[in-house]
């Protein structure tokens, strides 16, 4: 029998997409770029650390070879970060997404 890490356990599928992503905190507005995606939860790459627990904004830029459709999509979302991890590149970022909505750009 295996031992798996709870960390390891994941309740949807992750998708690798770099897109580029605005985030709102209560600390000010920050760029970054998603390492992968999923429907309750996103993780990305970002210079500056933010707190766990911290409620963020973001929109999420969906190139129309990414949704499917003819124009560009954003996907606004709201959620908490539950990680915040130091890489030697930056920090890595993970946000439970708590509600988003679809804004045709």
């Amino acid at each position: 029998m295996f031992a798996t890490r709870q960390s390891d356990l994941r309740n949807s599928i992750r998708f690798p997409l770099h897109l580029r992503v605005t985030l709102k905190t209560a600390a000010g507005e920050y760029r970054a770029e998603t390492t992968d995606i999923s429907a309750g939860g996103i993780s990305f790459a970002i210079d500056n650390p933010i707190e766990v627990g911290s409620h963020v904004e973001f929109a999420i830029e969906m190139p129309s070879e990414v949704s499917g459709g003819r124009h560009v999509v954003s996907v606004m979302c709201v959620g908490r970060v539950v990680r915040c991890r130091e890489e030697v590149s930056g920090q890595t970022i993970a946000v439970v997404i708590d509600g988003y909505h679809f804004k045709r750009l």
